[in-house]
């Protein structure tokens, strides 16, 4: 039998056996949670949840153990098989203790086993845990010993031999693992003097399994909590993030100043900085001037280091850097977000401090187990401070793009200035936009604006990019001083703005695509604003006629696609109606932006998504053609604003993504959504589209549950969260246009998960799909259908319609959990259940929506989503849009009559 495998599983097993023994032998109070509880549900299910990963690892180390004849391996596996089954009748008592005892808190897990174990028993599980942790180290060492000998039986020198067999297995260890070295030492002492070892060897044996299986479990926690520091989209900005222009901000590094032609103001020289003891250093510019792209050049160069040796002396440097962006996820523009990302980045570096660095999560892993729990501020910080807070290590940090905070920026300011005051071991180079509470904040601090310094690199780059086109080449070879004066307005003109020279190139290079003469440049670029809102304006306004349609269509979707994450929150409880008017600042869940295969389905008719059968998945050849289809619409009819970066490598997956912020910025605007409406001939809800596309996509994926790939799966749960978010966003603002494709993509991810009919409730008792897409009921909550989850979430309009039709909330087994909620979150919710109760909303005329629908329903042959006792349900495609017309015209007709 192999003898590394032998050694990880032994480990496996000791670690299993001392986390079980030590959770139960400690009567003492031995964690408190952060809400001030003691051990409760919440640390019962993260015992379970250790005590089967553990099982199930042991099993997968064990399956080879079955095919091995040796009797060492047979009491191995017979080892392994019992530990496992008492494991497995510990989790059964712990799972009925939670079910029997909801609710309940004890000082320790030792009480809670009392509850429904007697003391004698628990002692009798302790005493088979010990036995267990006897017999594992004999029955190691003789499998240890069985491989010593290997061939020694006709061998005429035993003891070369043995060495020999000794010097593989030692190969075969971890590298610089000691105790697993110790295991086998003994083991060959043993066999070399041919007697059993002695009391004090096989303490030693014992002693170093002990230790190399604790060693194990703490190298796994550590690499546990280093993997929850991390989240997916970590890295994304800072990929997103140009690479700057060759030779291009290289003055930065230079420790003379400047030339004089090249700056309109002094600035504090970085070199000299980095060689410093000044611990903070401000770069500052407009918006577009290549901030980001320069923090990114300094990240990554390697004079950075060298220059910053001055500094640091002989003592170890550790880098770490954090790109805020407002138009990610809700970590990637949150001080939580900075703090996991840092403390990522520099604690993997030495990884040994973590106990120091996260004490209370240490503890609480080494106790329970897992520990799925969000961090918090309060812990973040605490550790961030701890980890700055040894003087014996020096800590650069670099931090992007502080205005796309989405927090206090004046809190977040005043945090920076702690840390770099506290100690001479800590640098921070930060930037931001200049607004006015940074420039209280850092105007005595060293610092430089990037739009004073980069005439230089904007002549380079503006004169690299137009020389790559053929046309102007030989304009530049024919007239030269032309070419020469063409580059120098656009340098001048661009008043230090990257993005703006970007623009510009991009307009003069289709005007030498067409023909454009030099003077014909020189006039387009004199019409060119130097203001960049007004550039997007222009940009906006020279859109062919024939596009304008189908670009406005896109920028309101991809508009569309973000807005609600700034107003709605999946880890909140329902907006109640007394606090809907107030304005309050919600945190992002984590999102996927729109991919080029979503997008190209937003100019079909909103029915096809309905109709479309699940079951017929697009081809991938028809996926990429489709994605391709859209990149170009792109690029012709959002000329340069919408980007799609990584289309080459993801395909139909790829995000689009606004070419900058101030693009988001300036469509965000009220002036520049009027303009897109106003110019748009047909009548489009970017919204329902959104709502439409997302179950288009996920029948042409047809994600599959039951694969090994996941990848599809994982696409299907962006979709979802997507798909929510823009039906919370509809019924909040009063539209019912979403509840037929909420029914749809209800029926779609059923036949996903295979989850059979549970709105009848055939399998009340299962939990419903949402629980997985939305924290907040997940959580906390008791969901078995999409009507529960309707009710719990406040989709009025979704409940309203279903009730209406026919559906029996009387019957919902849910049915007090379900009222209950209603009254603590939503009255209109809560009014509108009991109305169904009393029978109020059988009678036409209740309301007005009510007596709009009665109307519809008389002038229409019912449809699937809205059915009245005894019809039958109509399935033709087509009825639901024509269906909901009929609402609004009826709803409107009876306002203007003034009904009610």
């Amino acid at each position: 039998m192999d003898p590394v495998t032998s050694i990880g599983l032994a480990s496996s097993l000791v670690q299993l056996i001392s986390f079980t023994g030590d959770l139960i032998s400690k009567s003492r109070e031995i964690y408190r949670s952060a809400e001030g509880n003691l051990v409760e549900n919440s640390e019962l299910s993260v015992i379970v949840k250790t005590l089967e990963a553990q099982n199930r690892r042991i099993a997968a180390q064990a399956a080879s153990l079955r095919l091995s004849s040796s009797e060492p391996a047979k009491h191995l596996l017979q080892l392994c098989d019992g530990v496992r089954k008492l494991t497995q009748e510990l989790i059964t008592t712990i799972e009925q203790l939670k079910l029997n005892s909801a609710g309940g808190r004890w000082a320790s897990f030792f009480q809670a086993l009392k509850s429904v174990w007697k003391e004698q028993d628990i002692a009798d599980l302790l005493r088979r845990l010990d036995r267990y942790r006897q017999q594992i180290d004999s029955v190691l060492l003789e499998v240890l010993q069985e491989r010593l000998r290997v061939f020694t039986e006709t061998s005429e020198d035993k003891n070369a031999r043995i060495e020999q067999n000794f010097s593989k297995i030692l190969e075969s260890l971890q590298p610089g693992s000691q105790w697993q070295r110790q295991l086998v030492e003994t083991a060959r002492q043993a066999v070399q003097t041919q007697a059993p070892p002695n009391v004090m060897q096989l303490d030693d044996f014992s002693a170093s399994l002990s230790a190399g299986a604790k060693d194990d479990r703490e190298r796994l926690i550590k690499l546990r909590m280093l993997e929850s520091l991390k989240f997916a989209d970590m890295r994304d900005r800072y990929e997103r993030i140009p690479e700057a222009h060759q030779k291009t901000f290289e003055w930065v590094f230079h420790e003379s100043d400047i030339n004089e032609s090249n700056s309109k103001r002094r600035w504090d020289n970085f070199a000299t900085w980095l060689m410093s003891n000044n611990q903070l250093y401000w770069v500052t510019g407009k918006p577009g001037s290549g901030k980001s792209t320069l923090m990114k050049y300094l990240s990554d160069d390697t004079r950075l280091r060298t220059q910053l040796k001055v500094w640091r002396g002989d003592k170890p440097l550790y880098t770490g850097r954090f790109f805020f962006w407002n138009s990610g996820s809700a970590l990637q523009m949150s001080r939580i977000g900075l703090m996991q990302s840092l403390l990522h980045e520099i604690v993997s570096q030495f990884p040994d401090e973590i106990p120091r660095i996260f004490p209370d999560r240490w503890q609480y892993q080494v106790y329970f187990g897992y520990d799925s729990r969000p961090w918090s501020w309060s812990e973040v910080s605490g550790a961030f401070k701890r980890l700055v807070a040894d003087s014996s290590k020096m800590f650069f940090f670099m931090i992007d793009g502080l205005d796309e905070f989405d927090g206090d920026c004046a809190e977040l300011a005043s945090f920076l200035l702690k840390t770099a005051s506290s100690g001479n071991n800590v640098k921070l180079c930060i930037a931001s936009r200049p607004w006015l509470v940074f420039e209280d904040a850092f105007r005595h601090r060293p610092s430089l604006r990037v739009e004073d310094l980069t005439l230089k690199d904007i002549e380079v780059f503006a004169s690299d990019k137009l020389t790559e086109n053929v046309m102007f080449s030989q304009l530049q070879e024919h007239d030269p001083k032309n070419a020469r004066a063409l580059i120098e307005e656009v340098t001048e003109k661009s008043s230090g703005v990257f993005l703006w020279v970007r623009l510009v190139i991009k307009s003069l290079l289709e005007g030498l695509q067409d023909g454009d003469t030099v003077d014909d440049l020189l006039a387009r670029l004199y019409f060119i604003p130097r203001d960049l809102e007004e550039l997007f304006q222009k940009i906006l306004g020279d859109l062919d006629p024939s596009y304008f349609d189908q670009a406005s269509q896109i920028f309101r979707t991809v508009r569309a696609s973000h807005v609600p994450w700034g107003e709605i929150s999946l880890e909140a409880a329902p907006v109640t109606e007394s606090a809907a008017t107030k304005k309050t600042t919600q945190s992002r869940d984590d999102w996927s932006p729109l991919t080029l295969l979503t997008l190209s389905f937003i100019g079909e008719d909103p029915q096809r998504a309905l109709s479309t059968k699940y079951g017929e998945p697009m081809s991938w050849d028809q996926q990429c053609y489709n994605a391709e289809r859209m990149r170009r619409r792109l690029n012709s009819r959002c000329k340069g604003l919408l980007e799609v970066p990584q289309h080459t490598e993801q395909g139909p997956n790829a995000k689009v993504h606004y070419l900058h912020r101030t693009v988001k910025d300036y469509l965000d605007e009220d002036r520049a959504q009027l303009f897109l409406v106003s110019g748009s001939k047909s009548s489009f809800d970017p919204h329902v589209a959104l709502c439409s596309s997302l179950i288009r996509h996920t029948k042409a994926i047809c994600p599959k549950a039951d694969t090994e790939d996941t990848s599809s799966m994982e696409a299907f749960g962006d979709l979802l969260k997507q798909f929510i978010m823009q039906c919370h966003w509809l019924e909040r603002r009063d539209q019912p246009e979403y509840v037929p494709y909420l029914d749809e993509m209800n029926k779609v991810t059923d036949k996903i998960m295979d989850a059979g009919e549970q709105g009848a409730y055939q399998e009340w008792d299962l939990p419903h799909w949402t629980k997985r897409i939305d924290p907040y009921v997940g959580a906390t909550c008791r969901v078995h259908s999409l009507f529960d989850y309707a009710v719990i979430r406040s989709l009025t309009h979704y409940v309203r319609v279903k009730l209406i039709g026919g559906y029996s909330f009387a019957n919902n087994p849910n049915k007090e959990y379900l009222s209950e909620q209603a009254t603590k979150t939503s009255l209109k919710m809560a009014e509108l259940l009991e109305d169904s109760e009393n029978g109020v909303l059988a009678t036409p005329g209740t309301t007005l929506y009510e007596q709009s629908i009665a109307e519809t329903i008389t002038s229409s042959q019912p449809t699937e989503y809205l059915t009245v006792p005894g019809s039958e349900p109509m399935h033709e495609p087509g009825n639901e849009q024509k269906w909901h017309h009929k609402i609004k015209k009826s709803w409107m007709k009876r306002l203007s009559l003034g009904k009610s």
